[in-house]
Formats: structure tokens, sequence, C-alpha cells
């Protein structure tokens, strides 16, 4: 059973999340994917039930629910997550990051290592400041990162277009994304919730586009990495650089995957990243 909840932080925002599985299982707290929401995690509701976890997926500032915060950067992510930690009763928990959201878990482990226990990285991006980002990165993407620096009316008209498409033809958009046929639901509806307020998109494609502040070789935590070898969004070798970089981490890849592996593959993700 989902639920959608919400605290109100420090400076009076309101951070949205999602939380299934078991209420009383061992927390994963999930970074979400861009143009994505706090619902993309929703599929696994039933595995993280069997497995005894406790996943608690949050919208970051300006997505879905969750009130914006002009000016974040990266490095600001982790002070939400451990706010939201704390008001949950969370002394330690692991942290995942599918696709964009892969550079907001590495920020939780390399600010909260202390509390942050695991850190799963799935189809996850590299930094903007990496030799060959943003020439491997997919062409929709690119042109995104671009429009997000273009300024009213162009971002606008660009990012409102695409929340007219989410909402009323979501099936095309998630086809387009590359997502499996079976899953245009979940995906549409995470990417309708996602572009409630389209400033939240442009937000998060500058940062796509712009140094971390950190570097992944910073990361202590036990690390793992998930990549498929037919990811159509995510250069391949992306994972394998993550995981050459991050101290320690394992490499796993998955033969056929693509951008949305994860769906076919909860429940060695969630088992993992509770070890």
């Amino acid at each position: 059973m989902a639920n959608d909840l919400a605290i109100t932080l420090s400076d009076g925002r309101r951070l949205a999340y999602l939380e299934i599985g078991d209420p009383a299982g061992r927390p994963i707290i999930s970074c979400h994917g861009g143009l994505s929401s706090r619902l993309d995690v929703a599929p696994a509701a039933a595995t993280a039930s069997t497995l005894g976890v406790r996943l608690i997926s949050p919208d970051r500032p300006g997505i879905g629910l969750s009130d914006s915060r002009p000016g974040r950067t990266v490095l600001d992510w982790p002070a939400d997550v451990e706010q939201l930690a704390d008001q949950l009763g969370l002394d330690a928990w692991a942290v995942m990051g599918w696709s964009a959201g892969g550079m907001y878990a590495q920020a939780c482990a390399v600010c909260l290592p202390g509390r942050v226990t695991r850190l799963g990285l799935i189809a996850s991006v590299i930094p903007r400041d990496w030799p060959g980002m943003i020439d491997q990165i997919n062409r929709t993407d690119r042109i995104f990162m671009r429009l997000s620096h273009a300024g009213s009316p162009v971002e606008r008209v660009a990012f409102s277009m695409l929340r007219t498409t989410a909402r009323h033809r979501p099936e095309a958009l998630v086809k387009r994304s590359g997502a499996p046929a079976e899953l245009a639901r979940e995906v549409g509806s995470a990417l309708v919730a996602g572009l409630v307020d389209t400033r939240g998109a442009v937000q998060e494609y500058r940062l796509l586009d712009e140094p971390w502040g950190f570097d992944p070789t910073s990361i202590t935590v036990p690390t793992h990495v998930w990549q498929g070898t037919a990811d159509d969004l995510v250069p391949a070798s992306w994972g394998e650089r993550l995981a050459a970089a991050i101290p320690g981490a394992q490499l796993t890849v998955i033969d056929g995957g693509s951008h949305f592996l994860w769906y076919d593959h909860w429940d060695e993700i969630l088992a993992a990243l509770l070890a």
C-alpha cells in the first residue's frame, strides 16, 4: 500500500515523500530519476514488503508535491534527507539513486557517511565535469540541459510542452523514453507527478549541467553500481566509470538491461542494500 506523506523542514518548506513496503522494515531512501518523482518506486511495493524494506522516496524541491528551493545545489539535498530521517526516527539508512537521482544519492553518501550505510546507483549519471559527459549523454537530455539555461519564454514553452504531453499522452512520452510498454502506466504516473511545476524540471537540468561540488572518488560508504548494456539514455560505460572511481565499489552489469532495469531487478537491488 502506497502512502503519500509530507514533513515540514526547518526553513518552512514542505517535503513530500512516498512510503511503501514494511513500516517496521529496514529503511532505504530513494532518490528519484530526472523528470520523475517519488512515484517511480511504487512498483517495488510488494518486493519491499517481502524483503522487510521500508522504502522512502521523497520529491526533491520543486518536484511533485515538494516546495521549491530557488538557487539550490546538489549538495543541499543531503540536509533535506537528514531532516526527513530525523523526523522519521531513522538513525541510519541505505540510499539509492536512479538515473539523475544518482548524483543526489552520491551527495548523501559524501555528506552523511556516519548515517548512510550503503549506496546503490542504478543507471546513474556521471559528473558534468568528467571528460566526455556532455558528448556522451543522450540527445534529448543534452537539449534539455541547454534549454534550462535559455530563460523565459523559451524554457517555459519547452518544458510546458513536456508537461502537457505527460498529462494527456503519457504513453507517447514513456515510449519515447525507452520504457517497456508494460510499465507505461507506472512510469507515466511518475512523470506526470514530477512535472506539476515545470520550474522544478528546469532547475534539475541546470544542476545536471553544473559541477556537483564533490567527486565520486570521495565516497567512503559501501557502494553497488547497476548498469544495463542496452541503456539508451545513459551510456553503459558510465556504470564502469563510476564503479572504478568509487573506492571498493561493486559493479553489476545486466546484459540487455535498459535504463529502466530496476523495475526487473528490485529483489536483488533492495537485498544488496540490506547486506
